[in-house]
C-alpha cells in the first residue's frame, strides 16, 4: 500500500513522526513524506497536486487543522485519493483552525480521533462511518524513540511557544512577557499564522531537541498546542496565554496511537 504523508510544519511533522516510522517498518507500505513547510494555501494546493499527479499514492494521511493541510487534502479529494485524517473532531475557539480541521474531516474517508468527545463532535456534522479513536501520537514518539534527554542550558530557563489568536489576530506579548517575568526565555518561532508578525523569534529546533528543551524547563509558557499533546507526558509545568486552545480537549494515549494507525490502514489497503 504506497501512502504518502504530508506535513505542513514542523508541529503536524513532530506529531507524525513516530507514525511515519511504525508504517515504514512494515513491508505492507512503502511511505513518502512530502513536506509543504512555509507555504501559501495557493502553493500547497498546486505543490501537492503536481505531486500527486506523478505519485498516484493509494491514500494520505495527514493531520490537523492548518491551511496547509486542508489545501493538501483539497488536491486530493479533487484526484479521487482517499485521505486519511488524524485530528478530526477537535477544538480551538480562539483560531480560524476549526473551520480548516472540519473541511478537511468532511473530505476525508478514514478518521483518527484523539478523544472521545471528538467522535461526538464529528457524529454532529453528519461524519459517523470509519472513525476511530486512536489517541495521541505524539505520545509514541516520547515513549518509544531513542530522543537525548541531557540537559543543553547550564542556566534555568523557560519555554515560549506564542502564536497569535487567528479569531481577531490578538497578540498578547504583555501577558506572555508577564509569565516569564525576566527569567531566560527561550523562544519557539511561530507557524506562518496571521498576526505573527508581531512575534519576534528566530529558533526553529528540530521535534526531537524541542522534546529535549521541554524535559529540562522550569515552566513551558504560551499557547501551543504541545501543552496538551506533549507536555503532560513530559510532568513540564504549563501557563496558558489567552483562549487559541480554548475548547481543546487532552488527547488520551497509551504510546500505541501509531500501531493503531497502521493496523487500520492496512485493513483499508
Amino acid at each position: 500500500m504506497n501512502v504518502s504523508v504530508i506535513t505542513g510544519s514542523r508541529a503536524d511533522y513532530g506529531l507524525l513522526e513516530w507514525p511515519m516510522k511504525v508504517l515504514r517498518d512494515d513491508p505492507f507500505f512503502a511511505v513518502a513524506e512530502v513536506r509543504i513547510w512555509d507555504h501559501t494555501p495557493a502553493q500547497a494546493l498546486q505543490a501537492v497536486g503536481d505531486y500527486l499527479n506523478d505519485a498516484q499514492p493509494d491514500c494520505i494521511l495527514v493531520l490537523g487543522d492548518r491551511f496547509e493541510i486542508m489545501a493538501a487534502a483539497m488536491a486530493a479529494h479533487l484526484r479521487r485519493i482517499p485521505i486519511a485524517h488524524i485530528g478530526g473532531g477537535d477544538v480551538t475557539e480562539g483560531s480560524y483552525d476549526d473551520a480548516m480541521r472540519d473541511c478537511s474531516s468532511r473530505m476525508a474517508a478514514i478518521h483518527f480521533v484523539t478523544n472521545n468527545e471528538a467522535i461526538g463532535r464529528l457524529d454532529d456534522i453528519g461524519i459517523w462511518k470509519d472513525v476511530h479513536l486512536v489517541g495521541n501520537p505524539g505520545i509514541d514518539y516520547i515513549r518509544n524513540a531513542p530522543w537525548q534527554r541531557e540537559p543543553q542550558h547550564t542556566e534555568p530557563y523557560v519555554v515560549v511557544s506564542y502564536q497569535a489568536e487567528t479569531i481577531g489576530c490578538t497578540v498578547d506579548l504583555e501577558a506572555v512577557n508577564a509569565a516569564f517575568a525576566g527569567r531566560k526565555a527561550i523562544w519557539i518561532k511561530p507557524n506562518p499564522d496571521a498576526g505573527n508578525d508581531k512575534i519576534w523569534a528566530l529558533n526553529s529546533f528540530s521535534h526531537a531537541e524541542f522534546l529535549n528543551l521541554l524535559v529540562y524547563c522550569e515552566e513551558f509558557i504560551g499557547n501551543s498546542s504541545a501543552m496538551l499533546y506533549e507536555a503532560p507526558e513530559l510532568g513540564v509545568k504549563c501557563t496558558m496565554i489567552g483562549k487559541r486552545q480554548k475548547g481543546r480537549v487532552m488527547p488520551w494515549g497509551d504510546g500505541k496511537a501509531s500501531e493503531r494507525i497502521r493496523d487500520i490502514l492496512k485493513a483499508h489497503g
